[in-house]
């Protein structure tokens, strides 16, 4: 911002202002000068008395007036005026009391440096005066400059409109406080506007700074601000008087030009392109970094002068025509210049380079700039392709590389053999026409081709391309294209050579590699959806089935009330534990379509299969008249013992709840060949041809939903996949009214394997305790395995071995209210068990150190730190290692519950829990009460 500044006139031939001599201020006036001074203070002109240092030493009542009570002796003169003296003595008056006026100014210059000023207010009509305070209101509002008064004796800061509106504030006639302004003033920037302050109080002149001022709708303006400090007729400061300007727009446009500016370099410098430009008028041009790099020119180095750039920097033999190039190009009408030339570095290394320059007319002087790109490589490649044709032709003939050229003299073509046979067309003599080129390119390639060919015609750089032709056997082949121009001594193109090869298998390979991650990327993202989703279900599950079971265990009267509550409770446990196993459906359905489920392949006689299984089964045939029979069982496959159990638990329970009253499922198995197979067979209602076809899809029930039978649809396609993964098939035959038939077939395990025990056969999954994960789900929606006391124990080892009588501690880190209230109700039960419960990480690690518990049950999701956090927090300190640690919680993915048992969790159980499997638990690991 320009800053107006009076300078007194140094003129002494104008007339008095009045009869008087105008007496020296008070504690200096002469003997004798009181009675002028008094006489010039009551006369009606405003009269001003300006020291030669330019402060104001004494003014009149009428001056007083004219200026207000504001303006007082000590401050600058110039401060008063916005404008320059126009030469007839008419100036702006700028006051905080009456703001802009037109004023008359008649100076006096006095014999001691200092001057006589007489201020006479101009009429408003004079259209001088009307142009001048127009142009000031204008040039005020359309540069929306902010006028303003800090008074420091009240505190208070008075503003312009421009100024409120800049702040975002109603106009307030008596201003604002000067702690109201500073609330508005960022908290990072309230230094630099105090520092400001403290240097205008001890230098002359004005200071400027910068800061941010908050509005009303949140938002920082960028305001730039200039002050003068005013002082009284003994020089204490009495104001700061200033401007403001909002400067947001133009910083946020320097922002961006900024980040453009580092975009440009950081691509160019990767793709080896340096770049120059001659602002005009400038003797020097500025170098990119790349630039540098490639003429070998440490960074510090000045740039050189374009004659010391072609004297010393371009190769002889390319100097005459470069120097010639750009005279012709500099003086001549065009505003692109292209060229290829060779250059020394400082090492002594010849370069081979290829520029492309442009010059645009800015007025006096145009602005050049172009860029330098390193293309050594391509001209070493053009010159061996020239000295040993013959060499080359039989090497691309062996290994199918095509090779064309372009004779720019003669405007002829050449290609060999290998161009047609990439095109899947027998060798001609000749090139193809531009016609049969065309004929043969792809549609959507065509056009883009041609352009490109016409490129090379002319001699273009750039024109290395991939496309796709057509066969004559319809088939689509991908051909890469690359080519360098061979130019003369005087940079002009002569030639350009060409290959073309086969890249079809790396462009398929390509895309399936595309194809692939993006089927990672997706599967990735419906885990982590699954695994949110599940989480986010099966917490309130727990709630709901949690307190389902307490009122079931408290309501025990025996009333018809009481009866029919229990019933009722009972609904809401089936549709809650419907809801479970939809969810375990699907994650497992998830887990096993994206391979996240490792399938153990060892030996399970099926025997033992079906004599754990068949016990699953009770709760479901109960209060059924159905017959489940078995007949001869023998044979051992090869699979996973957990994940066969869960198949054969599946085809048994559709068995039973898809057969009719008074019927029969019947289960078998026998050898055949290097295959097994189990077989279960029912005389249910049976299937449709159009039912057999859609029987494998998930959510799918054939339209039995609507019979109000229990299911989710997923089962049958969760055991499909299983098997398949298993290395075996499923097939099913069926008839309506008469049943239907599933046989799995799986290979048999080898001889050696037979005599092995089968891992896991008759040992629970991780987790066996409460809730445990990966187990199948039974008819009733429980877990097979979810009561193991035995093996909870043995998980937790010696670390909860109380004696009997003595009262065992439990720590539960959960920050969910609810689940540790069904928590604390479960253990109320116990008399010689006392539970504490922290609500976050943190505290749970504080109050284990505190309370040595036998036994943390621990939440992995908590507000603070995660639950992998906190075992890591615990194992890592004396007193707390060797405490055994449960995961309690709803993330039920098979790579969280993995994750956990990795990293040293004594088990995990899932929510909702089991409250009959959660009190067994307690027995197995604290003794009966």
């Amino acid at each position: 911002m320009s800053e107006a500044r009076f300078h007194l006139p140094a003129v002494s031939a104008q007339p008095p202002l009045s009869r008087h001599e105008p007496a020296p201020p008070p504690d200096t006036a002469a003997p004798g000068q009181g009675v002028a001074l008094e006489m010039l203070w009551r006369v009606p002109e405003a009269l001003l008395w300006a020291g030669a240092d330019g402060h104001l030493r004494w003014l009149n009542a009428a001056a007083q007036a004219l200026l207000g009570p504001s303006v007082q002796p000590g401050g600058l003169v110039d401060t008063l005026f916005a404008t320059f003296d126009d030469g007839s003595g008419l100036r702006v008056l700028v006051t905080p009391t009456h703001g802009a006026r037109a004023v008359r100014v008649q100076p006096q210059a006095l014999s001691d440096g200092s001057c006589m000023l007489g201020l006479r207010l101009e009429d408003a009509s004079d259209p001088v005066l009307a142009e001048l305070e127009s142009q000031l209101a204008l040039a005020t509002e359309l540069g929306v400059i902010a006028i303003w008064r800090h008074d420091l004796t009240t505190q208070r800061m008075h503003y312009n409109a421009q100024a409120y509106a800049m702040l975002d504030i109603p106009p307030r006639p008596d201003g604002l406080s000067i702690d109201e302004v500073r609330a508005l003033i960022h908290p990072d920037d309230m230094p630099t506007v105090i520092a400001s302050a403290q240097l205008a109080m001890t230098q002359p002149g004005h200071t400027d700074m910068e800061a941010r001022y908050r509005r009303r709708d949140g938002s920082w303006r960028n305001v730039l601000t200039r002050r003068v400090l005013q002082r009284d007729a003994a020089g204490a400061p009495v104001a700061f008087v200033g401007v403001g300007l909002d400067v947001t727009d133009r910083l946020a446009h320097q922002r961006r030009s900024d980040e453009l500016s580092q975009r440009f370099e950081l691509v160019t410098r990767t793709a080896g392109i340096g770049y120059w430009v001659l602002e005009p008028g400038a003797r020097l041009a500025q170098w990119s970094l790349e630039m540098r790099r490639l003429f070998g020119l440490a960074e510090g180095t000045p740039v050189p002068s374009m004659h010391d750039w072609l004297t010393h920097h371009v190769h002889p033999q390319d100097q005459r025509a470069v120097r010639r190039l750009m005279r012709d190009w500099i003086e001549g009408p065009g505003t692109t210049l292209q060229g290829e030339f060779r250059i020394l570095r400082p090492d002594g290394g010849v370069r081979q380079v290829r520029t492309q320059s442009r010059k645009e007319s800015t007025g006096a002087a145009p602005l050049v700039f172009g860029v330098v790109i390193d293309v050594s490589e391509l001209r070493d490649v053009s010159l061996a392709l020239k000295s040993a044709h013959e060499r080359a032709a039989l090497v691309a003939e062996a290994v199918g590389l095509g090779t064309w050229e372009i004779d720019f003299a003669s405007d002829t073509v050449y290609w060999d053999a290998q161009m047609w046979r990439l095109r899947g067309r027998t060798p001609l003599p000749r090139p193809m026409t531009p016609e049969e080129r065309a004929a043969v390119t792809h549609p959507d390639d065509r056009d883009r081709m041609r352009g490109r060919f016409a490129e090379q015609s002319r001699g273009a750089v750039g024109v290395d391309n991939d496309f796709r032709v057509i066969w004559p056997d319809g088939s689509v082949h991908w051909l890469a294209s690359r080519a360098v121009t061979v130019r003369d001594e005087r940079g002009q193109p002569i030639r350009r050579l060409g290959v073309n090869w086969d890249v079809t298998d790396a462009r398929v390979n390509a895309k399936v590699r595309q194809e692939h991650e993006l089927a990672r990327r997706e599967s990735q993202a419906k885990s982590r959806f699954l695994a949110r989703m599940s989480h986010e279900l099966r917490t309130p599950l727990n709630a709901v089935l949690g307190f389902t079971q307490l009122l079931q265990v408290e309501d025990v009267g025996g009333d018809a009330a009481a009866v029919s509550r229990r019933r009722r409770l009972g609904h809401v446990q089936s549709a809650g534990q419907h809801l479970l196993s939809l969810i375990n459906d699907v994650l497992d359905l998830s887990s096993l379509e994206s391979g996240e489920v490792r399938i153990a392949a060892q030996a399970v006689p099926l025997a033992t299969l079906v004599a754990e299984t068949l016990p699953l089964m009770a709760p479901l045939l109960q209060g059924r008249k159905l017959q489940l029979r078995t007949g001869t069982l023998q044979g051992t496959a090869l699979g996973d013992p957990t994940r066969l159990r869960q198949v054969l638990l599946n085809l048994l329970s559709n068995a039973v709840k898809y057969n009719r009253e008074g019927g029969e499922v019947r289960l078998d198995t026998l050898i055949d060949g290097a295959e097994v197979r189990l077989r279960v067979a029912d005389t249910g209602r049976g299937l449709d041809p159009e039912q057999l076809q859609h029987l494998f899809e998930p959510f799918n029930r054939l339209g039995r939903e609507v019979e109000g039978i229990e299911g989710t649809g997923i089962g049958l396609a969760i055991v499909k996949t299983l098997v398949e993964r298993m290395g075996g098939r499923i097939t099913v035959e069926s008839r309506p009214g008469e049943g239907s038939v599933f046989e799995v077939s799986l290979p048999a395990a080898p001889a050696s394997a037979e005599d092995a025990p089968a891992r896991g056969a008759a040992t629970p999954a991780a987790g066996a305790g409460p809730a445990p994960a990966g187990a199948a789900a039974s008819p009733e929606g429980e877990t097979a395995d979810n009561v193991d006391a035995a093996a909870a124990a043995e998980a937790l080892g010696s670390g909860t071995d109380k004696t009997r009588g003595q009262r065992g501690t439990l720590l539960y880190i959960e920050d969910n209210p609810i689940n540790a209230l069904i928590i604390r109700e479960l253990v109320a039960r116990r008399r010689d068990l006392t539970l504490h419960v922290a609500v976050d990480g943190l505290s749970g690690v504080r109050a284990a150190l505190s309370l040595r518990p036998d036994l943390i049950l621990l939440d992995m999701q908590l507000p603070d730190i995660d639950g992998h956090e906190v075992l890591r927090r615990l194992r890592a300190q004396p007193e707390t290692a060797a405490i055994a640690c449960i995961a309690l919680s709803a993330n039920a993915m098979p790579e969280d519950i993995s994750r956990a048992l990795a990293a040293g969790m004594s088990d995990y159980w899932t929510k909702p829990l089991d409250f009959r499997a959660f009190m067994a638990s307690l027995d197995a690991l604290f003794g009966k009460p």
